[in-house]
């Protein structure tokens, strides 16, 4: 059985993914930008736990960097559904509050926590054209929804497109996503994602897109 986080533990999680940039985080610069100073004990349980990586940085005082792991990152994500500590303070409580109403936002519209978390922007597919076989895709999506702009699962408009290889749709779709043409994001809830929704989904940027919509 894994040893539960502290609250501090969970709140640090929260400020390297929030932090900007989140790479090579200092303890120098969480504590000016959170207040959050990580001491020894709590950097080696998140190390032991694999949510954190951490290496000593050259320089002045040799302070420690660090950056959230992938699992890091989805424990972080995790924490908008999460509880606080019974013996948390009210503004805490308040907090946690707040975070489990965004989560319920979030699965409802199956959008990803870490799109809310995260600034990650795209490149508006630069000077790539639009592919050929858009207007099909375009029309199939269509025929599978029932108003405008709604998510359809990934699974489900493969199977409409059986036709195109799967490698050419993948393109298509990210290409669309790159020029912002349609919208693609994970199954915020995991305990719902099939072996078919994950056999199904669209690879962008390390993350598994599991619903699309036209724009």
């Amino acid at each position: 059985m894994k040893k539960a986080l502290t609250q501090r533990e969970r709140f640090i999680l929260l400020a390297l993914m929030v932090h900007r940039p989140p790479e090579d985080v200092t303890n120098p610069q969480l504590k000016d930008a959170f207040g959050v100073d990580v001491k020894k004990g709590e950097r080696e349980n998140l190390e032991k736990a694999g949510f954190l990586a951490a290496v000593r940085a050259r320089g002045h005082g040799n302070p420690f960097m660090y950056e959230l792991t992938p699992d890091g990152r989805r424990r972080a994500v995790e924490e908008l559904a999460g509880s606080p500590d019974p013996k948390s303070t009210v503004n805490v409580r308040v907090v946690y509050a707040l975070f489990n109403a965004v989560h319920r936002f979030l699965e409802r519209n199956h959008l990803s926590g870490e799109s809310v978390l995260s600034d990650e922007d795209r490149d508006g597919g630069g000077d790539v054209p639009v592919p050929s076989n858009t207007g099909r895709v375009e029309k199939e999506y269509r025929n599978l929804v029932e108003g405008q702009s709604a998510w359809v699962p990934m699974r489900e408009l493969r199977e409409s497109l059986s036709s195109i290889e799967r490698a050419e749709l993948d393109d298509t779709l990210r290409i669309l996503y790159n020029r912002r043409l349609v919208r693609m994001v994970p199954e915020a809830n995991r305990r719902r994602v099939t072996d078919a929704d994950e056999e199904a989904a669209v690879e962008v940027a390390g993350t598994r897109m599991h619903w699309v919509a036209f724009v």
